[in-house]
C-alpha cells in the first residue's frame, strides 16, 4: 500500500487553520458502542468554517475498547477524537487518503509489535511530510492549489515556483 500521500492530523488541522482562520470544532460527547461482541468509543466532530458556515463538516471515528495495540490501549477515546478531526477536515480539503498517519500506524501495529503488517513499508521508510516553512514559502509564490503532502514534493513545487518566478521577471528580452 502506499501511504506517501498521507498527512497527519496535525497537519491537516494547521492547513485548515490557514485556510480558515475562524474555524471552530466541536466535539460531541464521546458514546460507548456494542457491535456483536466488540465493544467501541465513537466520537463525532462538526467543524465550522466560518462563524455562520450553513453545511459543516462532521467526522466520526470508532475505536475499539480496549485498544488492540500499545498505541491505542489507554488511549481510545483520544485516538477516537483525533481520527474523527482528521476525517473531517479530510472531507473539506482534499488529502488523497482519509485515513490518518496516526489510523494507518495503530492497525500495522494492532499485533502490538513494531513490525509492520505484511506489505506494508515500515513507518521510517514514509516520506516526510512538508514542513511548515516549505508550505508557508509555497503560499508566499501565490500557488494556491493543492498543497504537496511529501516534504521531497514541496521542495519540488518551490523550485517549480521561483523559476517561473524568475523567468517572468526577466522577460522576453
Amino acid at each position: 500500500m502506499d501511504l506517501s500521500n498521507y498527512v497527519d492530523v496535525p497537519s491537516r488541522f494547521a492547513l485548515a487553520l490557514d485556510k480558515w482562520p475562524d474555524l471552530r470544532v466541536v466535539e460531541s460527547p464521546p458514546e460507548v458502542v456494542t457491535v456483536g461482541d466488540q465493544t467501541f468509543i465513537s466520537v463525532t466532530m462538526t467543524v465550522y468554517r466560518t462563524p455562520d458556515d450553513l453545511i459543516p463538516a462532521r467526522g466520526c471515528a470508532w475505536e475499539p475498547i480496549p485498544g488492540k495495540s500499545s498505541f491505542t490501549r489507554g488511549s481510545e477515546m483520544m485516538n477516537a477524537s483525533t481520527s474523527a478531526l482528521g476525517r473531517c477536515i479530510g472531507l473539506m480539503m482534499p488529502f488523497g487518503k482519509m485515513a490518518s498517519m496516526e489510523e494507518v500506524r495503530n492497525r500495522q501495529t494492532e499485533t502490538g509489535s513494531q513490525k509492520p503488517a505484511e506489505g506494508r513499508p515500515p513507518l521510517d521508510s514514509l516520506p516526510s511530510l512538508p514542513t511548515d516553512a516549505q508550505l508557508r514559502m509555497i503560499r508566499a509564490l501565490g500557488h494556491s492549489d493543492a498543497m504537496p503532502t511529501t516534504k521531497s514534493a514541496a521542495s519540488t513545487l518551490i523550485t517549480v515556483l521561483k523559476n517561473k518566478q524568475t523567468s517572468s521577471e526577466e522577460g522576453p528580452f
